[in-house]
């Protein structure tokens, strides 16, 4: 069985993922979001009046973006004890988790690129910005992956005393569902379908932050207590192991 320490550990990802992320837009100074509609020019100014925060802002969301990875693979493993051995709910949960990696973290790389060289041409600029902005808040099947087939599991779990509640199992699908809408962002530079609306982002980055803290408080109370490791494991005698 997994140790203890290492099922905290990955449990309390969640955590640091959501401190780095956020903390990141906040250094960068992106919450709010800068507007889809501002010009090449107010998108070049807001560069040069704060790359150092940008590029310390980068510097933590890719921090945080790895954190998707060991709390994933740990829900992977209790969707496994519920599926058994063969068990594509938990390959699907891998796969997102690999997924949300690459979508933070090629995003948060083009604005780090971006914030290098402030003074690059503003058109440039802005296209460097779209080019992070859209996927950031776009790419949302790797979360979804995760939230669903976590969902399922749930749902799905037979035994005595499933270490995750129902209704936990219907509050991933309903994080799943509230990230559809920035499905549509690219069709918008105003209102709550923009990557700065309410809908595209602000309801996405509730849902999305508040699964990876919640999952992780769900997946700290699934850890058993220390007395109950390998409560079957047999005595080995004393002669066993050449004491007098």
């Amino acid at each position: 069985m997994m140790s203890r320490p290492v099922q905290i550990a990955c449990a309390s990802c969640g955590f640091m993922l959501v401190i780095l992320l956020f903390g990141g837009l906040l250094a960068a100074g992106w919450v709010p979001p800068l507007s889809p509609a501002d010009t090449a020019d107010e998108i070049a100014q807001m560069y040069a009046d704060n790359a150092n925060g940008i590029r310390l802002g980068a510097v933590l969301m890719l921090f945080g973006a790895g954190f998707t990875v060991p709390l994933g693979a740990l829900i992977a493993c209790h969707i496994k004890q519920i599926e058994g051995d063969f068990s594509p709910l938990a390959n699907i949960q891998v796969i997102g988790a690999a997924g949300g990696l690459f979508a933070i973290s090629m995003p948060v790389l083009i604005f780090g690129a971006a914030a290098f060289r402030p003074e690059r041409d503003p058109d440039l600029l802005q296209l460097l910005t779209d080019l992070a902005w859209v996927p950031f808040i776009m790419n949302g099947p790797p979360a979804i992956l995760q939230a669903v087939s976590f969902g399922v599991a749930i749902l799905g779990d037979d035994r005595e005393k499933p270490p995750f509640p129902r209704w936990f199992g219907y509050f991933n699908f309903w994080a799943a569902f509230c990230f559809l809408p920035a499905f549509l962002l690219v069709f918008f530079k105003t209102g709550p379908f923009a990557w700065n609306g309410l809908l595209s982002f602000w309801l996405a980055a509730a849902l999305f932050g508040g699964w990876f803290l919640l999952t992780s408080i769900m997946l700290l109370r699934a850890v058993p207590p220390a007395d109950s490791a390998a409560p079957d494991a047999p005595a080995v005698p004393r002669e066993a192991v050449g004491a007098p």
